[in-house]
């Protein structure tokens, strides 16, 4: 039996974690769970959400300190993908943060992939016509834990502002240009996606060229998936290759329904227009959404419930 493989990548809130981890706990899934070095976790979290499987397998991963924006959070991934691919030949590997929820029964999950057994799903974005998006692969960021959110409020940001624009003036003045020495392509997607096997096998084997072009670069978790695969001439496998400015009415082709429109990006609530919204989002085919709350929304957790229940009647 072809299983699938979940890849969290989750930093606190372990009570909506556990909910998200109960609702993929499937005989045809196996759960990957990496938990951010820098937040407290104890063995009894650990085994708050070990309780939370009785069909999959829930493997936690070598931690990695995540920084926002730094090499580390490719590290991270890699650090799931690895573990993935030597537990098992996997028929899809999809990442999730832990503050996503399915809004579809795994059961209409694996029919749906059954269906598209060899697609990419990712949401592509344009860097093209965005300086500072292009300036996170032209020019080298030296210090990757140094982010706008290092420091807490607007003076951290700002700082970050200035230590950046100054770092890039100064690789102007050299006529640093990475774009052209490393031969790197424009091209961004939305990080959390949903692989099938050869294509995360091919991520793994990549790891030291990732590294050697990615370690220096802001924000290049959204990147180098989206190089590799245009390196290796395999953008038409995507499942839908437009591109997402944003915007509501962009179709976001990881089959992630994230609202940025109303946020950066929104967290649903128990209001009747967000369930409606999540409700639409079904119909139009998302199999997940993001970001939640459900300690400030129960009224949502029970509708996710309800949704799924459906779903398998």
């Amino acid at each position: 039996m072809k299983k699938h493989a979940y890849l969290i990548m989750a930093h606190g809130s372990y009570e909506q974690l556990g909910f998200l981890i109960s609702l993929l706990d499937h005989d045809k899934n196996d759960i990957f769970l990496h938990i951010d070095k820098k937040s407290t976790f104890s063995e009894h979290d650990q085994q708050k959400l070990q309780e939370k499987v009785e069909k999959s397998r829930l493997i936690f991963v070598p931690r990695v300190a995540v920084y926002w924006g730094g090499y580390s959070q490719i590290e991270a991934e890699m650090s799931l993908f690895k573990a993935a691919v030597q537990y098992g030949d996997y028929c899809f590997y999809h990442l999730l943060s832990g503050i996503d929820l399915p809004l579809q029964s795994q059961e209409t999950v694996h029919n749906f992939f059954e269906q598209h057994p060899d697609k990419i799903f990712l949401t592509m974005m344009t860097l093209e016509g965005d300086k500072e998006n292009i300036d996170r692969l032209k020019y080298y960021h030296l210090f990757g834990r140094l982010t706008p959110r290092t420091f807490p409020g607007i003076i951290g940001k700002g700082f970050f502002k200035i230590y950046r624009q100054t770092e890039v003036l100064l690789q102007k003045m050299l006529r640093v240009n990475r774009l052209k020495r490393e031969n790197l392509t424009p091209i961004k997607a939305a990080n959390w996606g949903s692989f099938p096997h050869d294509i995360v096998k091919m991520v793994v084997s990549s790891e030291k060229q990732i590294e050697q072009t990615f370690q220096y670069s802001f924000l290049a978790d959204e990147v180098f998936i989206p190089h590799l695969l245009y390196q290796k001439g395999l953008l038409g496998r995507l499942y839908d290759d437009s591109l997402s400015y944003g915007r509501k009415e962009d179709f976001q082709g990881n089959l992630r329904y994230i609202n940025w429109w109303d946020g950066n990006p929104y967290t649903w609530t128990d209001t009747e227009k967000d369930i409606s919204a999540l409700e639409e989002a079904r119909n139009m085919g998302y199999l997940f959404s993001r970001k939640f709350d459900i300690s400030s929304s129960p009224i949502l957790k029970d509708k996710i419930l309800e949704w799924i229940k459906n779903n398998d009647s």
